[in-house]
Formats: C-alpha cells, structure tokens, sequence
C-alpha cells in the first residue's frame, strides 16, 4: 500500500510488464530501450479467424503494443502517448502454434507528436508493417 503523499510504485520499475489487455493476449516484452522494443506473441487457436489464420486483429494489436513501447522509451517518465493513426500493411497469412516477433522503432518524437515504425515476422519471414502517429501528452 502507498503512503499518503507518496508515489505508487512503477508497474514497470523491473521493466516493462503487460498492460490487461496484452496480457490477455499473452504478449511477452523482449526488450524496450531508446532504439527498439520487441514483443513476442504465441498466437493459438483462439486468435485465428474462420479460416484458420491468425486474425488481423491480434496482428494488429502487437503492432500497436510494440509501437506503444517504441515511443515510451523516448519521451519523459509519467508522459503518456497514445496512438491517433496507426497504419497496418499485411503481407502475409500468419498460423497459429509459431511464435510472432515484433520489432519497433520511434523515428522522431516532438513536443506533441512521436512516429513509429514496426515489422511483425514469423520465423523470420515478415507477416505485417506497420506507421503509427502517437500524441505526446505530458502532464
């Protein structure tokens, strides 16, 4: 329990740790610094579509985790950066049961405004890319 005028403790003073929702999907954080952020998911069954595929949506969700992470290691502790656009090219079909790798870049980040760049591979074939536009809010 925090004491009265004192700061919670970070969530992610070891490193980053899963937020709910990508816990919920079973994302697993590699590594985050200033240059890069990975995140590795284990797409199974229930994260595939009716044709036996992974769905774009959970693609698309460790795109946006991994880019999330790309910039927060660049901007200010306590300063949050939500996505405004994130832009998805699908390159290829994903299957469930091999793991997915993601690699993300912040290419700038201002006063108001970071970009990012991510590719999303399964064994070492790329599946996804991704553009994001995040807003820099600082409190």
């Amino acid at each position: 329990m925090t004491e009265p005028g004192s700061a919670p403790p970070d969530p992610h003073g070891d490193g980053p740790t899963p937020g709910p929702f990508s816990a919920l999907l079973g994302f697993r954080y590699i590594s985050v610094d200033a240059d890069e952020a990975v995140v590795e998911g284990d797409p199974g069954p229930e994260h595939c579509n009716g044709s036996g595929i992974v769905h774009g949506g959970f693609i698309a969700s460790l795109l946006d985790t991994t880019t999330g992470w790309a910039v927060h290691a660049r901007v200010p502790a306590g300063t949050a950066a939500p996505h405004v656009q994130l832009s998805v090219q699908y390159v290829r079909a994903a299957v469930p049961g091999t793991p997915l790798v993601c690699r993300a870049r912040c290419l700038n980040v201002g006063k108001r405004i970071g970009s990012t760049e991510a590719e999303l591979t399964q064994d070492g074939v790329l599946v996804a890319k991704a553009s994001g536009t995040h807003a820099v809010l600082s409190r």
